[in-house]
């Protein structure tokens, strides 16, 4: 439970001090979110660096396999979101038994639907691989990675629903250790796993010393690659499963003990959980044809994009902590019954990510160079990813009410107009004026950023206006 929440039922009269309150207990929940995302994003950055030297089968045989997992593990994700809401209402209301009991049916339920996953990925993961587009070259390294990744769901799973449990009673430090122990084993098991045994030359020319080291390697390759993550990621599943079955955190899960199914709260979960699942599914498909529309662009502009976004994903990171920071208070304090400093909660992180991420988009708009430049220095591709990466400065405030009133609302369980708002966002407006401005009137590669720039204003307002209303504070979960 949040420091603050202790004082929630009373009545406070210096607002001065509530507002340092909150915005001291946001940054304590959102700084190790934020750190997290770092550590993953650095995590992918130096997973491609090793793996790219295999060559391009080899990225394109990992690249095809993830994007089935990844979207799996993305409503296992959604999932959780009902687990945090819950668990933070109860943490709020301070019942410590009802918030156990969430805990340990959606660690039971998680764990039959991994099982069930995890089979289905050994029986048809040559299939998916060929569906994803596959070439008969990396159709066998492709299929292997999704193999022995897949065997890695049980624990895998495990891992973002207790996180999500964490998260629900305002520790976001301990899913953030666990990842980043985590991530050091993926990275330190591909260094072994992937390259065959080989000889580092450590030589300093100065002192005219010649220092030869043997690295000892298994040389499997891809293979390796899934093996390392599959090992890293079940090694975070098991630790905070554990961690949470010894009462280490906030709650504690006694798996001796009626280990029946209770389906009213698997209902109650699921009845927050399902609609943000499907809003993942429509807001991943209708990325997937935006980035369909900005294909028949060309090989350039498709470069540009990518590197675009990826500069762009820098400004996520603060969204992504404070968004989390938004989910738990307002959770915790509809639990406390004041949903004054529930909605109070959701301003003060909404503002706070507005501020860092307009900084953000002050440096993307005065200085994009400083960002895209990392990724190459191919000027046609700069010259089009600089104006894109301009466009979208403008709508980092925006974005960070995207994600901060978004998240607000799951805490308050209001995930069907969150859902609502965000197919009206990208399917709607997005995926129409990409088409009107790319393929219609030939705007090209700018044509789609100022649709997807539109889309985030107008859903950051609309978010805004469904926050402000305060319809969600009596959804009952």
């Amino acid at each position: 439970m949040v420091e603050v929440i202790k004082d929630a039922n009373r009545k406070v009269v210096d607002k001065a001090s509530v507002d340092k309150n909150l915005t001291r207990q946001t940054i304590r929940l959102a700084f190790p979110a934020i750190m997290e995302m770092l550590m993953q994003t650095l995590l992918g950055f130096a997973d491609m660096a090793m793996v790219g030297s295999l060559g391009a089968s080899a990225i394109a045989a990992i690249g095809i396999s993830d994007m089935p997992i990844m979207t799996a593990l993305t409503f296992f994700a959604a999932i959780s979101v009902g687990t945090t809401a819950l668990v933070a209402r109860f943490i709020g209301a301070k019942d410590i038994k009802k918030a156990n009991d969430v805990a340990k049916q959606a660690l039971i339920i998680s764990l039959i639907l991994a099982v069930f996953f995890s089979l289905l990925g050994q029986l048809l993961a040559k299939k998916v691989v060929v569906l994803m587009g596959a070439k008969a070259d990396v159709i066998s390294q492709a299929t292997e990675y999704f193999k022995i990744v897949s065997l890695s769901f049980p624990f895998m799973i495990i891992g973002i629903i207790m996180s999500g449990v964490f998260r629900g009673t305002g520790d976001t430090k301990t899913p953030m250790y666990v990842n980043g122990i985590s991530n050091i084993i993926n990275i330190v098991g591909n260094f072994f796993l992937i390259y065959h045994t080989r000889i580092i030359d450590l030589s300093i020319p100065v002192i005219n010393k010649s220092i030869f080291i043997k690295i000892p390697g298994a040389g499997l390759e891809v293979s390796g690659a899934a093996i390392s993550t599959a090992f890293a990621r079940s090694f975070a599943g098991l630790l905070i499963f554990l961690i949470i079955i010894k009462g280490k955190g906030k709650l504690k899960v006694n798996i001796k003990e009626n280990n029946k199914i209770d389906f009213q709260i698997i209902k109650r979960i699921f009845n927050i959980g399902i609609p943000a699942a499907i809003e993942q599914f429509f807001m991943r498909f209708g990325q997937l044809l935006f980035f369909r529309i900005v294909t028949s662009l060309g090989t350039t502009m498709i470069a540009a994009h990518r590197i675009t976004l990826t500069a762009e994903s820098i400004s996520f990171m603060p969204g992504f902590g404070f968004a989390l920071a938004a989910t738990t208070l307002v959770g915790q304090y509809l639990g406390a019954e004041n949903p004054k400093l529930a909605q109070k909660s959701g301003y003060i992180a909404v503002k706070m990510a507005s501020i860092v991420m307009g900084i953000f988009g002050l440096f993307f708009f005065i200085w994009p160079d400083i960002f895209l430049m990392i990724f190459t220095r191919d000027k046609e591709i700069l010259d089009s990813a600089r104006w894109c990466l301009r466009i979208v400065a403008i709508s980092q405030p925006f974005l960070a009410g995207v994600m901060g009133f978004a998240g607000g609302l799951r805490g308050a369980g209001d995930t069907k107009w969150v859902l609502i708002i965000t197919f009206t966002g990208i399917w709607g407006i997005r995926l129409t004026l990409a088409y009107l401005f790319v393929i219609v009137l030939n705007f090209g590669l700018i044509g789609a950023w100022i649709a997807m720039s539109i889309d985030l204003i107008i859903r950051g307002l609309l978010l805004f206006i469904r926050f402000r209303s305060g319809r969600w504070k009596s959804i009952q979960v």
